[in-house]
Parts: structure tokens; sequence; C-alpha cells
């Protein structure tokens, strides 16, 4: 059974470990209200979780409707971890990252807006 993150800390960690998975890409998905990650790390929605009630069926217990879950476990994290953030939270945690990302290919800042503002009307926000 995983470990509920609470500790502001600790969350801060694991999103941080996470960030490198946001992408373009990931953004499409999250866009689709549609999970990723990979292996050890990952953002679920409840509606991924519900196509598997079996496998989640803890995390569907703790996991509310304007809700995601980020999931890690080793190596991503030292045990495996469940984060839950509220949709607000959730992008202003994708805000953050795509600046950085912006930043870094200027370029792309159209694009990385457009997916933002897609993701922002996928959560209702």
């Amino acid at each position: 059974m995983a470990l509920i993150v609470t500790n502001q800390e600790e969350r801060r960690i694991l999103l941080r470990t996470y960030a490198s998975n946001i992408d373009k890409r990931s953004l499409k998905m999250f866009s689709k209200k549609i999970g990723y990650g990979n292996d050890f790390i990952g953002i679920y929605s409840k509606e991924d979780m519900e196509e598997d009630p079996y496998e989640f069926q803890n995390e569907l217990s703790e996991i509310k409707s304007n809700q995601i879950l980020l999931w890690a476990k080793y190596p991503a994290a030292p045990v495996e971890e469940n984060l839950y953030l509220n949709f607000d939270e959730f992008y202003a945690y994708l805000v953050e990252v795509v600046n950085e990302r912006i930043a870094e290919t200027p370029s792309d800042k159209a694009e990385y807006e457009h997916l933002l503002s897609e993701v922002k009307t996928a959560l209702g926000l």
C-alpha cells in the first residue's frame, strides 16, 4: 500500500521529480484527462483509474472528482507514494514547469500556451 504524501517538503520533491515528464506530449494527454508517466512515476486521473478498478481500488477510495494522482515508486521515490493534487494545484504546477520549458526554448511559447489553455479547459478551470 502506498504512502499518501502530505508533508510539504516530500510533496515538493515528488513534484520536482515528475517535472522531467512535463512536455508537449504529456500536456496533450492531460488536455484529454488522460494520465502520463513511466514505470516508476506517473499522473493518473480518476477516469484513468476507473478503467482498472481492481489495480487502483485503494486510490479510487481516496481520490476526489477534482483531483489527479501523482504516483511514484522506487527508484523515483524511496517507497511507493501517492500525492493527490486538486485541479487548481495541478494546473499551477504545470504552469510553473511550462514556464521553465519556455525559458529553455522561447520559440515553443505559443504552442505551450495553447496546450496549457487546453488543459485548463479540460480541468474545468
